[in-house]
């Protein structure tokens, strides 16, 4: 692969258009504001990152940690062109590179719908068990696009398909910034259980991946962008840490629990110099961001000594395994990663009040999927029927009235296509999907005829 491809500043739905400098801010820089500005960034305030509901508003939200990774990939953006400058085309700059691993960081959860991992299998759950009374004569590749909920696939699909300008490229962000957003670049065609692009978006993908210059690897299935590389790596390292930081702020780690894998991958020397900078014992929150910082350093400057160890590889598109796994199995901060991601696993996700609150939230999907995805089914034949003789029942009238503009209508019918079921089905679960964590609790609330109870409207 080539840089002078893989940083392209053309923008999806503008492909005509000549990219030009701006003065103010690059195409990058636009990128990342036209992410941070849009109402699907927005609601990932409300929306679940590891603990459904939190009342403690220190735990983090899929906002607060979409916009953590962001500064930690755009660090290693830039610290990544200052070594390869020499790589890079004309008017590319470190900062750019920068710039692009942000943007693509800050829309990586945008795809994520309410209840975070357990949301996705509520819904996979309810296909499994419900989707053949919506699916009739759907292809079987139309099936299993229902059936597997992707929050990689949702999210690529929102922002160059449905955010901002429907069907007319999205939010129109560049190629660089999608290529690197593409953490799975292949379709659900494929065994495998992730992707990054439904059926919808597959001629999208195909068309980026053929600008960049991303190498195929099969029908269907391409290398991920290098910077994609980066994008994962500070995800992984702000799941590592910030995770951590909320099991202690909910009392499921103690702070000494924490501080001995946080200080893991550090000399003893250096962990008696962090441990100085401590305030009194009791003040978690400030030790955490005392020690924060120089975990944040060390695990960014292992990453990018991992991705120049593996650059050929990378730049072949030969890389299929984390960064970390380029470090030595010695490598403390390989071990550091590992161990973290361990004792989320054993300890945090298996939280008894965590589980809980996952368990009622298949209830919530359940109630909202029955009653979406019934409209949807109805919509499809109304628009199927020659003379629209066959008429929208009531209710799916007003449940597809709470999609707004987004309805399936003559008017926003997408190009190429029909409101067909398939088609149908995929608005609500956009709709669905989009939903905070408080807006799908209060709807399902609604269907449930809780109304009457003065449920006041989030």
């Amino acid at each position: 692969m080539k840089w002078e491809k893989l940083l392209s500043p053309t923008r999806l739905g503008e492909e005509k258009s000549t990219p030009t400098t701006p003065e103010i801010r690059t195409p990058f820089e636009a990128d990342v504001d036209r992410i941070i500005f849009s109402s699907a960034f927005r609601r990932l305030n409300r929306k679940t990152q590891v603990h459904p509901l939190a009342a403690n508003d220190h735990v983090h939200t899929r906002m607060t940690h979409s916009l953590e990774v962001a500064r930690v990939g755009k660090n290693l953006g830039k610290a990544l062109g200052f070594r390869i400058e020499d790589k890079l085309p004309k008017g590319i700059s470190p900062h750019d590179l920068g710039s692009i691993v942000e943007a693509a960081c800050l829309a990586h959860d945008i795809g994520n719908p309410p209840f975070g991992h357990a949301g996705e299998e509520a819904i996979a759950h309810w296909f499994e068990n419900n989707g053949s009374r919506f699916f009739g004569s759907l292809s079987k590749d139309h099936k299993r696009d229902l059936m597997i909920f992707e929050g990689n696939a949702q999210g690529f699909r929102m922002i160059t398909q449905t955010e901002n300008r429907l069907f007319e490229g999205g939010l129109r962000l560049t190629y660089a910034t999608l290529g690197t957003f593409l953490k799975y670049p292949r379709t659900s065609r494929g065994p495998e259980r992730k992707f990054g692009a439904y059926l919808t978006e597959e001629p999208i993908l195909e068309r980026i991946a053929t600008e960049l210059g991303l190498v195929s690897k099969s029908k269907h299935t391409w290398s991920r962008h290098p910077l994609a590389h980066l994008v994962e790596a500070a995800d992984d390292i702000c799941y590592a840490i910030i995770d951590l930081e909320d099991a202690v702020e909910l009392k499921i780690l103690s702070f000494d629990q924490v501080e001995e894998i946080l200080l893991s991958p550090f000399a003893e020397s250096e962990r008696t110099s962090i441990r100085s900078t401590y305030g009194p014992k009791a003040a978690h929150r400030v030790n955490l961001a005392r020690l924060r910082g120089p975990v944040f350093e060390l695990m960014i400057s292992g990453t990018i000594e991992a991705f120049i160890k593996g650059y050929d590889s990378i730049m072949r598109g030969e890389l299929d395994h984390t960064l970390f796994e380029l470090l030595g199995d010695d490598d403390p901060r390989k071990a550091f990663i590992a161990a973290a991601k361990d004792r989320a696993r054993t300890d945090i996700f298996m939280d008894q009040k965590k589980v809980e609150t996952e368990l009622g939230s298949y209830a919530t999907f359940e109630c909202l999927l029955d009653a979406f995805c019934q409209a949807a089914v109805d919509a499809a034949q109304h628009f199927k029927s020659p003379k629209g003789e066959a008429t929208l029942a009531w209710k799916s009238q007003h449940v597809l009235q709470l999609l707004g503009d987004h309805a399936p209508s003559e008017k926003n019918v997408p190009p190429g296509a029909t409101w067909s079921t398939y088609q149908c089905l995929r608005r609500v679960i956009d709709f669905v999907s989009g939903m905070t964590d408080n807006y799908a609790t209060y709807v399902a609330k609604q269907l449930q005829g809780a109304a009457f109870a003065g449920v006041q409207r989030p």
